[in-house]
Parts: C-alpha cells; structure tokens; sequence
C-alpha cells in the first residue's frame, strides 16, 4: 500500500493512458464498421442451372439504393476481345417486356433487391449482334470463351461512379456449354483510378446505335474467319 501511494500519481497517469489507448481502438473499430456499411456493395451471381439459358442476377447488398446506370458484357473470344453495353434490352432478344419503363436494364435497385438481367445466352447475342430466335447454344457453340459482366452506378453521394464487375468462363461439355464463375466473388471497384475509368463506360455506353451496329458488325465478320 505504501508503494502505492508513493506512486499514485504514476498509477493514475497510466491508467489514463490505457484508457484513453482502449477508447482509441474502440473508435477506429467503429469508424471502420461504419465506413464498411456506406461503401456499395453489389453481387453478380448466376441463377439456377450451368447452361447457357442460366441467369445473371444483380444484387444490391448495400445499406442504401444504388441507381444502375450501365451493364456492359465483355466477351473473349478466339477473334479477341468485344465489350459492348447491354443496358437496353434489344427485340431480338426475345423477352422484352410491354411496359417501356422495363425495357431497359437501368433503373434504381433498392438495399437486398435483386434485379434478373437476363440470362447469359441473351447477354451473348446481344452483345455479338445475333438475331437469332432460337434460343439455343448452337448459335454460340465455340464463339464465347469467357463473359465479363460489368456495372457501372450511382450511390448516395458519391462524386465518382461505383461499379462492380465477375468474369464467367465458358466451358464446354457433352451437354453444352457450362457457365462457372471464374472467381468465386464479385469484384468490386472502390479504387478512385479505377471509379474514373468508369467515366469512360458510362461514355461508351452513350455512343449511338449506328457506332455499336458498326463495330459488332466488323467483328463478327472478323470472329467468322476463325
């Protein structure tokens, strides 16, 4: 007791310290926990089934909405590469539906909704341009290596745009083509550089018709000499 005493003023200044020191790293885990739940967070996840008629959902896991702005699909193929966006649905496509305000893939995704953006077969011909009515593989059998599915959106206040993205590879079996995810999470871009370049997306996506018509075109001409 009496070396207690003696240093008392010691004791209390380090008790302080400690103190202080624990509310520190309660409020960095607090500010860590917080942040995580403002940051957006969106899944891209394939529905029931492995072929190519398997969904592509969207999934908003954020706290908040998220306003989708833009799906692209990129696709590698023995040509090389296409990214094209697919944000409106085509007729082609064969399930648009009557109401306009549902033609589009844009629109606001509320916190825990999921959005169906089509199946992967139609995300496909929709990007290489193909009309056909089929709905089969036979139309792709050997044309698709892999599918990037990628984002592009708006959350909160958020000065640049969010965006997610998940690469699908195309594999192929006696049955048909199978679609596995190549990783087994969804990318989320939440690097600034990578958020500007996202800029870019949303400017390709606002190209005309007649620009998109032109380039799918001269790489399908290219992709039929393979």
């Amino acid at each position: 007791m009496q070396w207690i005493e003696e240093h008392r003023e010691l004791i209390t200044a380090l008790t302080g310290l400690g103190t202080l020191a624990v509310w520190m790293i309660y409020l960095q885990v607090f500010v860590s926990n917080y942040r995580r739940q403002l940051r957006a967070t969106l899944l891209i996840t394939r529905g029931s089934g492995s072929g190519l008629d398997a969904r592509c959902f969207l999934s908003n896991m954020s706290s908040g909405p998220v306003y989708v702005a833009s799906v692209l699909v990129k696709l590698e193929t023995p040509a090389g590469s296409l990214m094209c966006p697919v944000t409106d649905m085509l007729q082609s496509e064969g399930e648009v539906p009557t109401e306009p305000r549902h033609r589009t893939r844009q629109g606001p995704l509320g916190s825990g909704e999921i959005r169906d953006l089509g199946s992967f077969g139609t995300l496909m011909r929709h990007a290489l341009g193909k009309t056909s009515e089929r709905h089969s593989s036979d139309d792709l059998h050997g044309t698709v290596l892999s599918v990037m599915v990628e984002i592009v959106g708006h959350y909160g206040s958020e000065d640049l745009p969010i965006g997610a993205r998940r690469v699908f590879v195309v594999l192929e079996n006696a049955g048909g083509p199978v679609i596995r995810g190549r990783e087994l999470q969804t990318q989320q871009i939440r690097n600034r550089r990578d958020r500007r370049r996202l800029v870019a997306d949303l400017e390709r996506d606002r190209e005309s018709s007649h620009a998109a018509r032109s380039r799918v075109g001269a790489f399908r001409a290219e992709l039929n000499g393979f």
